[in-house]
């Protein structure tokens, strides 16, 4: 018995497994950017991932995990008269991948029964995709192909379509609880740094609404200024300010469960604070 128990200490696997967590998260999503300019939590949407965790040790941890939710913007209950007449709007699902490292300020590991506990602090990469969507009448639109600041026009060479895949990074933290040796619980909230400005699609200034209408048509025309569909002087002028220039960022919250992987402990193969 005793020498089937040391085979198994020394198997790296089973010497190791108690380091791995595997786990379920649900919560929220916003983004933040041209058409939500004051950065608000009212177009919060449901998002929710798996993840796989490795504890290098009671301070440190890589984890690998899986995402899927959406995101959504409106100028239309925005505070601010520009954008009001602006009129944009858009909605997007987002899937993504990433990996994350993680410093837990407190020691936190499945044995010690003082160690049940940590703040973290998290940053990560990744990489995610999105494609922007608007509703027009009774139809919803794909806004990528339509080129709605001229995208893909002959006349606006420089102005390539935009990718619907990119990568991000994170930062953020949160608090763990463990709850029994095998499961702990956490609540997360971390924001997604991405390395595009057409997560909404709005980044620059309106087209020539000649050249949209000869390239793409009136539907171009409408979903480019959609001020046109209110009472008033359109604000798509030729070369007008569209939107900024600055990239986009989304939002995930939320809390999860996490279970740990236990076996029999090999105290010769262990470190001390793990």
């Amino acid at each position: 018995m005793k020498k089937s128990i040391l085979f198994l200490c020394l198997l790296p696997l089973f010497a190791t497994a108690q380091r791995y967590e595997f786990g379920i998260w649900a919560g929220g999503s916003t983004y933040f950017g041209d058409l939500n300019t004051n950065t608000s939590f009212k177009f919060t949407q449901p998002v929710s991932g798996v993840y796989s965790r490795y504890n290098i040790d009671s301070r440190l941890a890589a984890k690998l995990g899986f995402s899927y939710g959406a995101v959504r913007g409106m100028d239309s209950v925005s505070d601010f008269y520009f954008e009001q007449r602006r009129n944009l709007s858009f909605h997007s699902t987002i899937w993504e991948a990433e990996i994350q490292g993680e410093f837990n300020f407190m020691g936190y590991n499945s044995r010690n029964p003082k160690m049940k506990y940590s703040p973290y602090f998290l940053i990560g990469l990744g990489v995610f995709g999105f494609n922007p969507k608007t509703k027009f009448g009774n139809t919803v639109f794909d806004l990528q192909p339509i080129g709605t600041e001229g995208q893909g026009y002959p006349e606006y060479s420089s102005r390539k379509p935009y990718k619907l895949t990119k990568p991000f990074w994170t930062i953020g933290g949160g608090f763990k609880l463990r709850i029994s040796k095998n499961l702990s619980v956490f609540g997360e909230g971390a924001v997604r740094k991405t390395f595009t400005d057409y997560l909404d699609d709005v980044s620059t200034v309106y087209p020539d609404k000649l050249i949209l209408q000869n390239e793409g048509g009136p539907l171009a025309v409408n979903l480019s200024d959609r001020s046109l569909e209110l009472a008033g002087i359109p604000v798509g002028a030729t070369n007008k300010y569209r939107g900024d220039i600055k990239t986009d960022d989304y939002f995930f919250f939320g809390l999860g469960l996490s279970f740990t992987i236990n076996n029999y402990k090999c105290p010769f193969v262990y470190k001390d604070d793990y």
